[in-house]
């Protein structure tokens, strides 16, 4: 199976940035110790309202059982009311410029 790279992007209500970004950091450790898990990095753009997790996972198989954790869960439940916008998720593959 194919590696699978992710980009999420998530929106900030005005105000609640900080209350975001706080939520956010939790689950990176958790993340990362999850099968499958290659990367999970967290970002927080220089304007300040916009979050961006990038990932990397061993297969599609690996990020779809992370998308079921208990973690994910609390967590979307945590930012429900402190997102501007639905998240907006990306799947990508990797281009080998050699070929």
């Amino acid at each position: 199976m194919a590696k699978t790279y992710v980009t999420a992007v998530i929106m900030a209500k005005d105000g609640c940035e900080a209350l975001l970004e706080t939520e956010l950091r939790k689950v990176v450790d958790e993340v990362r110790a999850e099968p499958g898990c290659l990367r999970y990095d967290l970002h927080r753009s220089g304007y300040g309202n916009a979050f961006l997790f990038y990932e990397i996972w061993e297969s599609p198989a690996h990020l779809e059982a992370h998308g079921r954790t208990p973690h994910m869960a609390a967590m979307h439940e945590a930012t429900a009311s402190l997102t501007a916008c639905p998240t907006e998720v990306n799947l990508w593959e990797a281009v080998d410029a050699a070929e």
